[in-house]
C-alpha cells in the first residue's frame, strides 16, 4: 500500500472500472488499457474509464449495450426496448448475487416512479414521451472493480471491489449490500485506500434488512437529491446507444 493509488494529471484524477461477470479484471484491464497512442474507449459492457468533467454515465450512454441500430430498431414497442435494456444489466450480475438483482430491480422501480415529476414543454411533447426519461438515468455497474492506479506498467494491479456502481459526473457512487466487516481485511484495505485518494468517491452501504420484505424498497434517503433527481441538466431524453444527450449547466 506504498506506492500512490491515484495519479494526479493536470487537476484530474483518471478512473477505469471494470464490470460486469468477471473472473479475472486484471486480464479485462490489461486488454483495454492503452498500448502505445493512449487513446481509451470510454465504456463497453465490460468497463467504463473516466476523469473528472467527464459526462455522466447513463443507459443512453453509447458503448454498452453492444447492439446495433438495426436490433433497436426491431423492438419497435417500448416496453420491449425497456426490457431489453434491463435484460442487458441483469446479465452481468453473477448468478449468485441475490441482493444485487433486488437492488436494481428496487433502483429501476424507484426511477420509474420519479418520471411523472419531470416537467416538459408541449412542443418537446411531439419529439418524445414521457417514459423516454427512463434512459436518462444512472448506468448502474454491477459486480464493479475499481483499478487502484492508473500508472500503468507491469506490476500486478490492485482493485477495490464492490457490489455495483454509479458515474453521475459529480460523483463516482460505490454500493456496498450488507455489512461492510464481513470482507476480508485485504479488500477492505483497498476500499479504504481509494476512499482516502479519489476526491469524487461516495460509498454507500446498504444494510441487508432494506431487502428482506416481500416488496423491497428502493433506500432513496441514503442518496442525496441530485441522484434521484436525474434529469436535472438535461433539455431532452434519448434512448439508449444513440447521440448524445443534450447537456447544459444550471
Amino acid at each position: 500500500m506504498g506506492r500512490r493509488a491515484l495519479r494526479y494529471g493536470d487537476g484530474y484524477i483518471k478512473t477505469l472500472v471494470i464490470y460486469g461477470l468477471i473472473s479475472d479484471p486484471e486480464a479485462v484491464a490489461k486488454n483495454i488499457l492503452p498500448v502505445q497512442n493512449g487513446c481509451f474507449n470510454d465504456l463497453s459492457n465490460q468497463h467504463a474509464f473516466f476523469k473528472e468533467g467527464s459526462p455522466a454515465l447513463r443507459l443512453s450512454s453509447e458503448g454498452w449495450m453492444h447492439r446495433s441500430p438495426d436490433a433497436l430498431n426491431e423492438a419497435s414497442d417500448s416496453q420491449l426496448l425497456y426490457d431489453l435494456t434491463i435484460e442487458k444489466i441483469m446479465k452481468g450480475i453473477p448468478p449468485f448475487s441475490k441482493s444485487t438483482r433486488t437492488f436494481i430491480n428496487s433502483y429501476f422501480k424507484f426511477m420509474l416512479e420519479q418520471i411523472p415529476k419531470i416537467s416538459v414543454q408541449n412542443s418537446d411533447a411531439e419529439i418524445f414521451t414521457q417514459s423516454d426519461w427512463i434512459y436518462s438515468t444512472w448506468l448502474p455497474m454491477p459486480n464493479t472493480y475499481i483499478l487502484l492506479s492508473t500508472e500503468f506498467n507491469n506490476e500486478r494491479l490492485n482493485f477495490a471491489e464492490f457490489d455495483l456502481s454509479f458515474w453521475t459526473g459529480k460523483q463516482l457512487i460505490c454500493i456496498q449490500l450488507n455489512q461492510s466487516n464481513t470482507i476480508i481485511r485485504s479488500k477492505r484495505n483497498n476500499r479504504e485506500l481509494l476512499n482516502s485518494t479519489h476526491p469524487h468517491i461516495k460509498i454507500i452501504e446498504i444494510p441487508s434488512d432494506c431487502f428482506n420484505r416481500d416488496t423491497p424498497i428502493f433506500p432513496y434517503d441514503l442518496f442525496d437529491e441530485k441522484f434521484s433527481h436525474f434529469w436535472h441538466g438535461l433539455k431532452l431524453p434519448q434512448g439508449p446507444n444513440t447521440q448524445p444527450m443534450f447537456e447544459f449547466s444550471q
